[in-house]
């Protein structure tokens, strides 16, 4: 558990001032933190978190048509030959 003492030495280190009833969340959340990384340091040599975390529930990565240019081009402020026409960023030189 984090306790006052190590707190305040937190706070002047990130130049934070804590209200007074921000500081029990506050510890509590820096608690929960420093025991996710204590469970990792246990984990064994060659995993990592991700071997921790529940299966991935994803779609299957299947090519499908995108967005027709002319529909897309439609959607944009300005076109000019086919192409997405915006503002120049960079001086030429």
């Amino acid at each position: 558990m984090i306790d006052d003492e190590t707190l305040s030495h937190l706070e002047e280190l990130a130049r934070l001032e804590l209200a007074p009833e921000e500081r029990e969340r506050v510890k509590a959340d820096l608690a929960a933190v420093l025991g996710f990384v204590d469970a990792l340091a246990d984990l064994p040599e060659g995993e990592d978190a991700s071997d921790l975390a529940a299966p991935q529930r994803t779609r299957p990565d299947v090519p499908r048509p995108g967005l027709p240019r002319d529909a897309a081009l439609a959607l944009a402020p300005a076109s000019r030959d086919g192409y997405f026409e915006v503002p120049r960023t960079v001086e030429e030189g």
